[in-house]
């Protein structure tokens, strides 16, 4: 009998799918008897959902009206080791204690994200967007590396909404780092060795609608990712199988000038619902509620409520700045923001890991063709003759 523990399907599973963060309490125990078939492969997961609306709906490529330059950089469960309870004393005879003492340390979810996106303008007139994005995602032993580009049309109605669809193709790319693995046979031939990895192309669209008559602005978004889902296969014969599923996002807010009837205070309400639609159908939907408030388009500070079902999974504390150095401000034809969040997570999590943080830049500019200066050209024929020559 074939058999190995292996600790990559360490997944953030968030109770989604296959139970995100219940499944990220430990690093989980695999027995390969048979080829092995894994699903609800997540997406990765940000805390600034609001800043990076493109990383899962194509449609708000453009929305903005300025070309945007976004990074993220998201670090989960600092602290998070690999202390498997399935270890025994034993397995010492095959030196996996040794081999992968300086492996523990390096476990934890780390995702970074790059993006540009860009307006298509047509005498004027918003008509859409290009974005392009780069994102990896290592969780644990694995590494899911997304290559995404699309674009979206933009139709802008008689009272100044806005509704914008949107489409993308993402190659995904998985690899999995088997040198790290847990096994009791060293001579198994059904072990992944090397670095395996597999290739597949997916697709996305998105539905994004804006509203500038709403308070000073709202906005709502419905876009899914993995429409065409894909198997990744690891190791010889395809030993292990991932297989991606349907996500579905549901993102959704406003802004709100002169916030407690001060002049200086904007306040911006989001939610973000992220579900998984698998074989039995929709799983229980995981919510984010967020708030920030904004002083003089200058500091932005909130928080971020991360539920499931009744319960609680993680509270963040979400700051922001916007230096002053680009002339930032609600009329400026630049802005850069720099946010940073801090998330606790509330579960039973909390007793292995010192909690999250994720750092995020967006830089938005405009960009202009300048005209083509007029040239002109005399020929004596017809230049203005003066009235004294005659």
């Amino acid at each position: 009998m074939w058999g190995f523990y292996m600790i990559f399907v360490f997944k953030r599973y968030s109770k989604i799918g296959m139970n995100k963060h219940l499944l990220g309490r430990f690093v989980a125990l695999i027995a390969l008897v048979a080829p092995l078939a894994l699903t609800a492969q997540t997406d990765p997961l940000f805390t600034h959902f609001t800043f990076n609306k493109l990383f899962y709906n194509p449609a708000y490529a453009g929305a903005s009206g300025q070309f945007c330059l976004n990074a993220i950089n998201h670090q989960q469960w600092l602290g998070y080791d690999d202390e498997s309870p399935f270890l025994k004393p034993q397995d010492n005879q095959f030196g996996i204690e040794n081999k992968l003492d300086a492996a523990r340390k390096n476990i934890a979810p780390v995702t970074r994200g790059l993006g540009f996106s860009a307006p298509i303008m047509v005498k004027g007139n918003n008509m859409g967007g290009a974005f392009f994005s780069l994102v990896t995602d290592q969780i644990g032993y694995e590494t899911a590396t997304y290559m995404k580009g699309g674009g979206s049309f933009a139709y802008t109605m008689s009272d100044g909404s806005n509704v914008r669809l949107g489409v993308d193709v993402t190659n995904l790319t998985k690899t999995l780092d088997a040198s790290k693995l847990r096994y009791h046979d060293p001579n198994d031939p059904m072990i992944p060795t090397g670095s395996p990895s597999d290739q597949h192309m997916t697709f996305g669209a998105g539905l994004y609608y804006s509203n500038p008559n709403i308070e000073d602005g709202a906005y709502l978004g419905v876009s899914s990712t993995h429409l065409n889902p894909q198997t990744f296969s690891y190791g010889p014969s395809g030993t292990i199988n991932v297989t991606t599923n349907r996500h579905l996002y549901i993102v959704g807010g406003y802004k709100k000038n002169n916030f407690m009837g001060n002049p200086s205070l904007s306040l911006d309400p989001a939610f973000l619902v992220k579900t998984v639609m698998g074989k039995g159908g929709l799983v229980k939907p995981q919510i984010d509620l967020q708030g920030l408030v904004t002083w003089n388009s200058l500091f932005a500070g909130g928080a971020n409520i991360r539920v499931y079902g009744l319960g609680a999974e993680s509270v963040s504390l979400i700051l922001g700045y916007y230096p002053p150095l680009l002339g930032n401000g609600p009329m400026s034809d630049q802005k850069l923001r720099v946010g940073y969040s801090y998330d606790l997570t509330v579960n039973h999590i909390l007793r292995n890991s010192a909690g999250s943080h994720e750092l995020q830049v967006n830089y938005c500019f405009m960009f202009t063709v300048p005209e083509r200066p007029v040239r002109v050209f005399r020929h004596p024929r017809y230049m203005e003759r003066s009235p004294e020559w005659d």
